[in-house]
């Protein structure tokens, strides 16, 4: 008795792993298809400055494989390599197409060095006329490490000046960290390093609430204001 069933289990197995792997061909077959090759790539999401020319260019050579065998990852990392995408993300459209949605910085100055800064802190490569072209670039410089504290101090210092109708348009950092703002109209303003943190705030909210006084002892507008004191600052007027 056990040695016919073991034959038909045997028989049977056999049958099955012959199935499993006629269908494994097919299925790799049918998976290197031509039909399944890529027709169409769409792009989303809100871009500006990335042409569909410059995507094509970026992609070409990278985005190898089909439906079935594209790796995702590198698909990502190549639409990652254009300038002003921030970041991609890739997805299958079944059973040909591919889309990418795309998330740009936006351009907030330009760094020392030529590249652009973001309004989130990060420094890029990419043509600054085409920034240009959405307002004037906030000029910044300093070592490239102090990129996120430069946006978040920008934004904060700024709306201290607001109510003095000042705008920044250059932050210098030094190598020691210490900062310089020029705004428009013309004025200079040194308010030395930011420790603890929160210290430049500190001084240009000094500096905010006696303007007025200083204005009246200087018969006109200060040029230059120079914070770096413990318990109070120097205010110039440029004749």
């Amino acid at each position: 008795m056990n040695g016919p069933r073991a034959m038909r289990w045997a028989t049977a197995a056999l049958l099955a792993a012959s199935v499993a792997v006629l269908g494994a061909a097919l299925a790799l077959k049918l998976a290197q298809s031509r039909w399944f090759d890529f027709r169409r790539i769409e792009i989303a999401g809100d871009v500006r400055h990335v042409s569909r020319a410059a995507v094509r260019a970026a992609i070409s050579g990278h985005l190898a494989g089909n439906y079935f065998t594209i790796r995702l990852d590198r698909a990502r990392q190549a639409f990652e390599t254009l300038p002003w995408v921030a970041q991609a993300s890739v997805r299958r459209i079944w059973p040909n197409r591919l889309r990418v949605t795309l998330t740009e910085h936006r351009a907030l100055g330009q760094w020392s060095d030529g590249r652009l800064l973001s309004d989130a802190g990060v420094i890029f490569v990419a043509n600054p006329a085409e920034a240009e072209a959405d307002g004037p670039l906030v000029s910044f410089s300093g070592p490239p490490a102090y990129a996120p504290d430069a946006v978040r101090n920008f934004r904060q210092l700024g709306a201290l000046l607001a109510p003095l109708r000042l705008r920044i348009v250059s932050v210098r950092i030094s190598d020691r960290g210490s900062w310089r703002l020029t705004t428009t109209p013309q004025m200079q303003l040194e308010l030395g390093r930011d420790e603890p943190p929160g210290r430049l705030q500190q001084r240009l909210a000094r500096i905010v609430s006696a303007y007025p006084v200083v204005m009246a002892r200087l018969d006109g507008a200060a040029t230059r204001f120079d914070a770096r004191y413990s318990n109070g600052f120097a205010a110039a007027r440029t004749r």
